[in-house]
């Protein structure tokens, strides 16, 4: 959704990929919607676009591109990320003992670890993504979960070197915008905006597991490659689990973007600090000033605390 610059940079690295027999890419209702003629002419290539949904959905939009895969074995790719020439999905290390079916995982740093290889088979018999989890955060590790509980093994692990991923910050990943730099206000807010999802998705998890009972949301195909949600299908938690998710995501991202505790943020006016609004938090120009002066202060004990032991830590290096 809204990454056409890092999806025209990948789709071609794919393509030259030799291993695949299909590459989908689904459009989630992007601003300007992809052209097929502006992706690589491979006849593989299959472009489908969901429309009418107004905020990203990485569970969904994955399990609805697991549904209409036509392979009996998964590459699950992000938009930003490609398979390396190393990448070899024949490698026996990337199954299971025993069964022989694919079950791995990426590893290493920027965005690897979002990316999986599986056997269509076991992601069908596990339900895939859990739909009542929104944003970033959790959704690979309840997904490797239940993978786990299902083959009574560990997922495999992709080496880092068979991935390759675009770098860019947490705000994109949130949905935030990009920030203009590193250690900014903006990526400050992504960063918010992700631990805040994270944490709910755990409890999400643990109040609703998810599994093929789980009841994912249906599309309907309203033209060729054009689908939209069969709104009664979406999927939602019970009342008292959906109030506590809102809770926990506002008290989460205000209490990691502005440095304020969880106590003071309990009694303080809840139209200073208001939930997100789809997608979106509300940062207003009084959070900018608290963010560029008070919450620098919060730190100033924090950042000595860290030198003095940084300059401690020093100091018995050098002890004889």
């Amino acid at each position: 959704m809204n990454r056409r610059e890092h999806l025209l940079a990948t789709a071609p690295r794919v393509a030259a990929w030799p291993h695949h027999d299909e590459h989908l890419i689904v459009d989630w209702s992007s601003r300007e919607p992809l052209r097929r003629a502006e992706l690589p002419a491979d006849p593989r290539l299959r472009l489908l676009r969901l429309e009418g949904e107004d905020r990203w959905n990485l569970c969904r939009a994955y399990n609805f591109a697991f549904d209409h895969a036509r392979g009996a074995r998964l590459l699950k790719l992000d938009a930003d990320a490609w398979p390396t020439a190393r990448f070899d999905p024949e490698d026996p290390a990337l199954r299971l003992p025993g069964s022989g079916l694919l079950c791995a995982f990426g590893s290493g740093p920027e965005g690897r670890k979002g990316q999986l290889l599986l056997d269509a088979a076991l992601v069908a018999a596990v339900g895939g993504f859990h739909e009542l989890m929104v944003g970033y955060g959790f959704d690979d590790k309840d997904l490797q979960a239940r993978l786990r509980l299902r083959t009574g093994h560990d997922p495999a692990v992709i080496p880092p070197d068979w991935l390759a991923v675009i770098e860019h910050g947490d705000e994109e990943r949130a949905g935030q915008g990009r920030a203009a730099r590193p250690g900014g206000l903006e990526a400050a807010r992504g960063q918010a905006a992700m631990r805040a999802t994270r944490i709910a998705n755990r409890v999400v998890a643990a109040h609703c597991p998810w599994g093929t009972a789980g009841g994912g949301a249906r599309y309907q195909e309203t033209a060729p490659g054009l689908w939209r949600l069969e709104p009664e299908s979406l999927p939602r938690p019970p009342a008292p689990v959906a109030a506590e998710l809102v809770h926990v995501r506002r008290m989460t991202f205000w209490g990691a973007f502005l440095v304020i505790p969880e106590v003071a943020l309990e009694v303080m006016p809840w139209s200073l600090f208001p939930p997100e609004r789809g997608g979106r938090w509300p940062v207003r120009w009084w959070h900018r000033l608290w963010w560029h002066t008070g919450r620098r202060l919060v730190l100033v004990p924090v950042q000595l605390l860290a030198g003095a032991q940084a300059l401690l830590t020093a100091g018995r290096r050098r002890s004889p």
